[in-house]
């Protein structure tokens, strides 16, 4: 080993992307047959590269040269090692992001102490020879273009790196999502729509619950709790329409045939039953409406916006099912209806809402002027402010006081 003493910086060593366990099992064989043949590299006695290969020789008591290198300061420094790490073969696509990025507050932090002090764009005010790694950066190379082009990514997959180290940094994603993009067993891309879908329920979560708290005292028409427990508060035969959307979970697929007993007893003759249902619950959906309603029709809801990934199944879903049901036969089949409808993405309210604009178009098809609208899962209320918009009776279901509370507000408007 060395007779010099080596100081281990723990910012420096948090740049240096980690080696595969097969990376550091071949960089350990070659160390014990050949030895470490290159010198690890240090500034001002902190070694600056060849951490793995310190490691490795001080662990197995092989010897090791150095070489110093004289830099103008830590922010040089911090530099150099970047620099040299992105020269590393085979260095996964989330470790040049992190790299680059890192380089780019380095860069914006000389910069703005430059412009303050009156010194040099360097920040060196052009003291003596060391080494200067930021003096022969060209001008504007960390703008957000050339941060990705030097990341050698577009400069959307550089956003979403630079978003997911973000919430590894504050601690809203685990360490671990990161190694798993390393390896490939994740996506940039996915992960970081991910989190900004999550951000966005989560900001609307907050919206609602401070609706809620302004609320009004719930709508005597809101039945606050599970349609199962509350089936007694709706009059069996007096439904005209149950429009509803329920969660597409395992837990409320169970639910199904409930559903579908509730429907047969509460709409009255010639009712529908307008049901939103996943695309993999459909074999259950049909089997439950089916033992005591009679199949019409299946509706295609496009998706507005981007497809939905199901990539259990290798599908980019652009539709929705919407089963149709009804209690003998449909009350009046004169009225010509539409098997496809897209009303856009609303989810202001509820994260399962759907649009009103939806709601608005089946009820006034399938409900008479004095008939009933029903919704056991009524969330945010979708469907009742439709049939108040359409000055129609109705009454739902909901499960979560908060949630029922917002509903209440919204048909108050």
């Amino acid at each position: 080993m060395s007779n010099t003493t080596i100081k281990i910086d723990a910012e420096f060593k948090a740049l240096i992307p980690p080696s595969s366990d097969e990376e550091r099992a071949g960089l350990e064989a070659a160390i014990r047959a050949d030895g470490c043949r290159d010198p690890l590299v240090t500034w001002n006695g902190v070694l600056i590269d060849g951490h793995n290969r310190h490691e490795i020789c001080e662990r197995l008591g092989i010897e090791y040269s150095t070489a110093s290198i004289d830099l103008l300061d830590r922010d040089a420094a911090l530099i150099w090692i970047i620099d040299n790490q992105r020269g590393r073969r085979n260095i996964a696509e989330i470790d040049r992001i992190a790299l680059e990025h890192e380089r780019d507050k380095i860069l914006e932090r000389k910069a703005s102490a430059a412009m303050k002090s009156g010194k040099g764009a360097d920040g060196s005010g052009g003291r003596g020879n060391k080494i200067n790694p930021l003096a022969i950066l060209p001008k504007g190379l960390h703008t957000r273009r050339e941060c990705a082009k030097s990341a050698g990514v577009g400069e959307r997959t550089y956003d979403a790196g630079k978003m997911i180290l973000k919430a590894v940094a504050e601690g809203k994603v685990k360490p671990e999502v990161v190694e798993d993009i390393r390896r490939g067993r994740a996506a940039i891309h996915r992960v970081a729509k991910d989190l900004k879908e999550k951000h966005q329920r989560n900001a609307r979560q907050e919206k609602r619950i401070a609706a809620a708290k302004s609320a009004p005292e719930f709508d005597e028409r809101i039945i606050v709790g599970d349609f199962r427990q509350h089936a007694d508060k709706v009059a069996d035969g007096s439904v005209s329409l149950i429009f509803t959307d329920p969660p597409y979970d395992r837990e409320a697929s169970k639910m199904l045939p409930a559903l579908a007993e509730f429907a047969a007893a509460k709409l009255a003759d010639g009712g529908s039953l307008i049901c939103y249902v996943g695309q993999t619950q459909l074999p259950a959906a049909i089997e439950a409406f089916g033992k005591t309603l009679r199949y019409w029709w299946t509706i295609a809801c496009v998706h507005a916006g981007r497809s939905t990934v199901m990539r259990e199944y290798g599908i980019n879903a652009g539709w929705k099912a919407v089963l149709w049901f009804v209690k003998g036969t449909r009350d009046d089949n004169s009225v010509m209806v539409s098997d496809v409808m897209s009303g856009g993405q609303e989810k202001q309210m509820h994260d399962w809402q759907q649009s009103q604009s939806e709601a608005e178009y089946w009820i006034a098809k399938l409900c008479p002027h004095n008939g009933l609208v029903c919704d056991p899962f009524l969330g945010s209320g979708t469907t009742a402010a439709a049939a108040n918009g359409l000055k129609l009776k109705w009454i739902g279901f909901e499960r979560d006081e908060t949630t029922a509370k917002i509903a209440a507000e919204r048909v108050t408007r």
